[in-house]
């Protein structure tokens, strides 16, 4: 890459992307780029959309309400994670936020929360959730945003689950390390969910129900008993690690 293109700023934007085209930010963004970074009028930064790739950018026209970029070089070819949805039961408001910005750096093609028996929060912001995947998708180089379900009750989700996607149900009851690595290793994730419970568990109306699912994998996350972040995020880790982009040549 060319040193003047070097920039340190990733922005995701709605607006179609093309070489010399023009893309027009928002408020908050034009805001985040003119005050915050101190940017001015021809120099770079990378912006994509989830569907074409990634491109340099120079920057036109510049205030602080006001940013208009013109696409001058492709930069990377558009990339999409493996198809793994992250299911979890919310938990409080820092430590959601946490795990969406996480899921999207371990690259959860969709995040969806799911209300269980014991889940103490009753509302999500979607919103809230949608700007964290956004701001980590900036900071992590990927080149797509997970998409956010809307939040459902865990029965009715698995009332209406695809018949071709695996399920790795994450049970503090399942047997121990020796078999999660044999389970592992005999995964495919072409299209996979993980699903966390509350730091209450499952109960056992729900663990019956998951446990006879069609296509589902038991597994364990050790001998601790992990609170639901730590437990979502090392599930994820896992799987990419064994059968997702991180065993990729």
């Amino acid at each position: 890459m060319c040193n003047e293109y070097k920039s340190s700023i990733r922005l995701f934007v709605d607006s179609q992307l093309g070489l010399n085209m023009a893309v027009e930010l928002d408020k908050a963004q034009s805001h985040y780029v003119v005050t915050v970074m101190r940017q001015k009028v021809g120099m770079h930064l990378e912006v994509f959309n989830g569907r074409d790739g990634s491109f340099h950018a120079e920057i036109e026209k510049a205030d602080k309400k006001s940013v208009t970029l013109r696409c001058v070089k492709s930069f990377k070819v558009q990339k999409y994670v493996p198809d793994i949805w992250f299911l979890f039961a919310p938990i409080k408001r820092t430590r959601l936020d946490f795990m969406a910005q996480k899921a999207t750096e371990l690259g959860a093609s969709a995040i969806w929360p799911i209300f269980t028996a014991y889940t103490q929060m009753t509302r999500i912001n979607e919103d809230r959730l949608h700007a964290n995947a956004i701001e980590a998708a900036e900071q992590c180089g990927r080149l797509d945003i997970p998409q956010i379900m809307h939040s459902k009750k865990l029965m009715d989700v698995l009332a209406d689950w695809p018949e071709d996607r695996h399920i790795v149900f994450c049970d503090e009851l399942a047997a121990g390390q020796a078999q999660t690595l044999e389970i592992l290793q005999s995964l495919s994730v072409q299209k996979a969910a993980i699903i966390i419970g509350p730091e209450g568990g499952f109960a056992a109306s729900e663990r019956t129900a998951l446990l006879n699912m069609p296509k589902v994998a038991r597994l364990s996350l050790g001998p601790r008993i992990l609170r639901a972040d730590t437990a979502g995020l090392a599930a994820l880790t896992l799987l990419q690690a064994f059968c997702g982009d991180w065993v990729e040549t």
